[in-house]
C-alpha cells in the first residue's frame, strides 16, 4: 500500500467471481447496463482540422526548401533558385485549391485527379520554361540522362536545362507528396518524410562538391519537429510554442553534430568512383611542336590578361614521352567552372591570383591560367572542360578573338623547409621512358642520358637538390637560340645535349624531363606562356615570342613543382632574349638550398614532408562548450520525458495482479495531487476518491469510491484480485488521467516532471 493512503474503515465488498462491479471499466460492454456514464469522458479525438493541414503546409513548403537547397553542392546558388520557387510551390498550391474542390461534406475527395493533374501540370511547366525549343519530347529523355550527366561531370555543374530537370523533377514530386500526406493524413512526421527522402538525392550526387550540407540537415530536423509541433494535438497558444521550440533547437543541434557521418557531409563513398565518364580526348597535335612556330611568330598578339600578380601562365601539360614526341594523357571532363584541388598534396602557403583573360590568337582548345586554377568563370552557353589530374582547362572549340574568361588561382609560396629534404612522388608511370626499340634493342640514347644526368647532378643528396642542380647545369651549358631546328625526339635531345648545345624552351624542358627520368624523379612537360609585356595597371600583353616550355616534377605530399632550365641571357649571336621564367623569390629558395653543404642523410626533424593541414572547415572549437551544455540540458529534458512514463510502464506491466491494482491507485493519485489534492500520506482511501469525485466529476469520479473499497481489499484484507480487475483499475486511471491532462496547466505538469520525483 502506498505512503499516501491508509484504509478506510469501510465494510469490505462482497465475494465476487466474476470481476469487479463497474460496467463502465470494461474494455467492451456485453448488453445494455445502467451504469454507463451520464457525462462521457472525452476522448483524444482528431484535433486536427482543415484549418491546421493548410497551416501545417507552411513548414511543408519550409522543408521542401531547405530539402532542395541541398542542390547546392550539385549546381550554383543563382541558377537552382528559380527551380526551387517552382517546384516547391506550384504542386503545393495546387494540392491546397484540389483538395478543397474535390472534397464533399467534410470528406476528402479522390486521389486520382490531383495525380493526373500534377503530372500534367509539371510536364507544361517544364515545357513552358526549360524545354520551350525542344518541345515534350525533349523532357523524358533529359530527364532519363540527367543523373549519369551529372555523376560525369566536375561539381558545381551547369545550370542547363537538360540538368536542372532532375532537380524539378523530384522537389515537384516530393512537394506533391508532402501536401497530399498534409491534408489526408493526422499523422503529425508523416508529411515529412517526402521531403527527406528527396535530400537524398543531392545528398549523394554532391558528394565531393563544394560548400557543406551542415546547415540543410539542421534546417531539415528545425523544420521536421516544427511541423510535428504544428499537427500535433497541442494548442498553438505562445506558451505551447515556448515549450516546443526548444525541443526543436535540440533536435537542430543533435542533426548538426551527427551529421558529418552522412553521404556529402565529411568523408563519405563517391558514386563516382563506380562510373567511367565519358572523356573528351586533347587534340592530337601536341602544344610543344608549336613552340617554336609561336616563337617565330614574335610579336603577334595571343591574349591580354588584367591578373592581380605577375605570373606564368601554364596552357597544356604533357606527362606521356614515347622517344619521339611528349603528349597529354589528360582525360577532360565536363566541369561547371570549379577545378577540383589535387588530392593527398599540398604546398604549403598559398597567394590568390585573380586573372582576367582575353583571347586574341590562341591555337588549339587549351585556355592559359596561372598554375592550377580553382574556379573559372566563362560566358553562357561556353562549355568548359578540365583535366582533374593536371587541372589543365579546355574548350570544345578554338576561343574566337574576342572570347574573355576569369580565372582564380591558388599560387604554391615554397620555403626551404618543405623542399630541401622531399622526398619524390612514388609514381611509376611518371618515371617510364622507351628503353628498347622496335627490335627489342637496347636504345643507346637512355644510356647517354643516364651518364648526363649522373654528371649534371653529382654530389646532390635529395631529389629537390638534384632537380636544382639539373636545371642549374642546363643553363650554364647550353644557350637558348629562338631559331633552333624543332623537335625532341631521343635523337634530336642526344644532339642537343652533345653537339648543338644549342635550343628553344622547347629542347631545354624536353631534355630535363627525359633526364630527370633517368633519376627516378616523376616528370612531365608544360607548355605555357610568360607574364608577357606591362602595358597598364595590371596588365600585360601576351605575344608569340612570350611562349615558354618548362617541366615539372612530383614530389611527395608538396605535389608539382616547376623547374626553369632555359637560359635568360642573350646567345653569343645576339639572338632574342627568352627569360628563364623563374620568380626571384623561387631563385632565392633554390639557391640557399644548393649553396649550403647538406648532410647525406636527412635530419630526423625533418622525416618526410607531410601535408600541411587546412584550416578546418567543419564546426568551430568554440561551439563546442555551449553545445555540450545544450546537450547536457536536451539531455536532462529527455529523461524528465521518459522517467514519468518509465514508472507508469513499471506500475502497469507488474507481473502481480495485485501490485498491478495498487499501482493503478498511486498513478490516481498521482495525478490528483497535480489538481490541488495535498501532497501528504494522511490520506484515506475515501478521502482521495472523495477529493476525485468531486474535482474530476463525471463517470471518473463517480466510480472512485469503488475503485477506493478494492484498493482497501486488495492492500490490507488479502484480497487477490483477478486480471480483469487490475484491467478496469488501470481503464479508471486512462479516464482520470484524460481528465486531469486537460485541465492542468502545461506549465505546471512540465516543472513538476523536471523535479524528477522518483516513485
Amino acid at each position: 500500500m502506498s505512503a499516501t493512503t491508509r484504509p478506510a474503515r469501510t465494510a469490505p465488498l462482497p465475494p465476487q467471481g466474476g470481476g469487479p462491479n463497474w460496467d463502465w471499466a470494461a474494455p467492451a460492454p456485453t448488453g445494455p447496463s445502467t451504469d454507463r456514464p451520464k457525462t462521457p469522458v472525452a476522448t483524444r479525438g482528431d484535433g486536427l482540422g482543415r484549418a491546421r493541414r493548410l497551416w501545417s503546409l507552411l513548414p511543408v513548403a519550409a522543408l521542401l526548401a531547405a530539402s532542395g537547397l541541398g542542390w547546392h553542392r550539385v549546381f550554383s546558388t543563382h541558377d537552382l533558385l528559380p527551380v526551387l520557387a517552382v517546384s516547391v510551390l506550384a504542386p503545393i498550391a495546387l494540392s491546397a485549391l484540389l483538395s478543397g474542390a474535390l472534397s464533399r461534406k467534410g470528406r476528402t475527395g479522390p486521389l486520382w485527379p490531383s495525380v493526373v493533374l500534377t503530372v500534367a501540370a509539371w510536364t507544361g511547366t517544364v515545357w513552358l520554361t526549360m524545354f520551350r525549343d525542344g518541345g515534350p519530347r525533349a523532357i523524358w529523355p533529359a530527364l532519363l540522362d540527367a543523373p549519369h550527366a551529372v555523376l560525369t561531370t566536375i561539381l558545381p555543374v551547369p545550370g542547363e536545362a537538360r540538368l536542372l530537370v532532375l532537380p524539378h523533377a523530384v522537389l515537384w514530386l516530393a512537394a506533391f507528396a508532402s501536401a497530399e500526406l498534409a491534408l489526408r493524413t493526422r499523422t503529425p512526421l508523416l508529411p515529412a518524410l517526402p521531403a527527406v527522402l528527396a535530400f537524398g538525392f543531392p545528398l549523394v550526387l554532391g558528394v565531393d562538391g563544394p560548400g557543406s550540407n551542415h546547415p540543410v540537415v539542421a534546417a531539415l530536423a528545425a523544420l521536421t519537429a516544427l511541423l510535428a509541433l504544428v499537427r500535433s494535438r497541442v494548442s498553438l497558444s505562445v506558451r505551447g510554442l515556448a515549450l516546443g521550440l526548444p525541443v526543436v533547437l535540440g533536435l537542430t543541434l543533435i542533426a548538426v553534430l551527427a551529421g558529418t557521418g552522412l553521404p556529402g557531409m565529411g568523408a563519405s563513398y563517391d558514386p563516382r568512383d563506380a562510373i567511367t565518364p565519358p572523356t573528351v580526348r586533347p587534340e592530337s597535335i601536341s602544344p610543344l611542336d608549336q613552340v617554336a612556330a609561336l616563337m617565330r611568330s614574335g610579336d603577334a598578339k595571343v591574349f591580354t590578361v588584367r591578373s592581380t600578380a605577375e605570373s606564368n601562365y601554364r596552357l597544356a601539360v604533357l606527362d606521356a614521352y614515347n622517344g619521339t614526341t611528349w603528349s597529354s594523357t589528360a582525360k577532360l571532363a565536363r566541369t561547371g567552372g570549379r577545378v577540383p584541388a589535387e588530392h593527398g598534396v599540398d604546398p604549403g602557403k598559398r597567394q590568390e591570383v585573380t586573372q582576367r583573360f582575353t583571347v586574341q590568337s590562341l591555337p588549339g582548345i587549351w585556355l592559359p591560367a596561372a598554375d592550377r586554377p580553382s574556379a573559372v568563370t566563362l560566358p553562357d552557353h561556353t562549355d568548359l572542360s578540365v583535366d582533374p589530374a593536371a587541372g589543365v582547362l579546355a574548350t570544345d572549340r578554338t576561343a574566337p578573338s574576342g572570347f574573355t574568361y576569369t580565372a582564380v588561382s591558388q599560387l604554391p609560396v615554397y620555403d626551404v623547409q618543405r623542399l630541401q629534404y622531399a622526398p619524390a612522388a612514388d609514381d611509376p608511370a611518371l618515371v617510364e621512358l622507351p628503353r628498347t626499340d622496335a627490335a627489342d634493342q637496347p636504345i643507346p640514347s637512355v644510356a647517354s642520358f643516364t651518364k648526363i644526368a649522373a654528371k649534371a647532378t653529382e654530389g646532390s643528396s635529395f631529389p629537390y637538390e638534384q632537380a636544382v642542380k639539373l636545371a642549374d647545369w642546363l643553363r650554364e651549358s647550353y644557350q637558348f637560340d629562338p631559331r633552333a631546328i624543332p623537335g625532341h625526339t631521343y635523337r634530336g635531345l642526344e644532339f642537343f645535349l652533345t653537339d648543338g648545345k644549342r635550343g628553344t624552351s622547347e629542347q631545354f624542358a624536353a631534355s630535363f624531363a627525359v633526364l630527370a627520368r633517368t633519376l627516378g624523379l616523376p616528370s612531365r612537360v608544360v607548355v605555357g606562356f610568360r607574364p608577357g609585356t606591362k602595358t597598364g595597371d595590371d596588365t600585360w600583353q601576351v605575344t608569340g615570342k612570350d611562349v615558354l616550355a618548362w617541366p615539372e616534377v612530383e614530389f611527395k605530399g608538396i605535389g608539382w613543382v616547376p623547374f626553369y632550365p632555359t637560359p635568360g641571357t642573350t646567345s653569343k649571336d645576339g639572338s632574342s632574349v627568352a627569360p628563364a621564367g623563374q620568380t626571384k623569390d623561387r631563385k632565392t629558395v633554390d639557391q640557399q638550398i644548393t649553396d649550403q653543404p647538406r648532410p647525406s642523410a636527412p635530419p630526423k626533424a625533418a622525416g618526410t614532408p607531410q601535408p600541411t593541414a587546412a584550416p578546418a572547415a567543419g564546426t568551430p572549437w568554440w561551439i563546442y562548450a555551449p553545445a555540450g551544455a545544450l546537450l547536457l540540458v536536451l539531455g536532462y529534458l529527455l529523461y524528465a520525458a521518459w522517467l514519468p512514463w518509465r514508472r507508469r510502464a513499471r506500475r502497469r506491466g507488474a507481473a502481480d495482479v495485485r501490485q498491478r491494482v495498487l499501482g493503478a491507485w498511486q498513478q490516481i493519485v498521482d495525478r490528483l495531487t497535480e489538481i490541488g489534492l495535498p501532497a501528504t500520506g494522511a490520506h484515506t482511501a475515501e478521502e482521495v476518491a472523495a477529493f476525485g469525485a468531486t474535482r474530476v466529476g463525471g463517470a471518473a469520479g463517480e466510480h472512485l469510491p469503488d475503485l477506493a473499497r478494492l484498493v482497501n481489499e486488495v492492500g490490507y484484507a488479502g484480497r487477490t484480485p483477478d486480471p480483469a480487475s487490475a484491467d478496469a483499475a488501470w481503464a479508471h486511471c486512462d479516464a482520470i488521467e484524460r481528465v486531469v491532462l486537460r485541465t492542468i496547466p502545461r506549465r505546471d505538469r512540465i516543472g513538476r516532471a523536471l523535479r524528477l520525483r522518483r516513485g
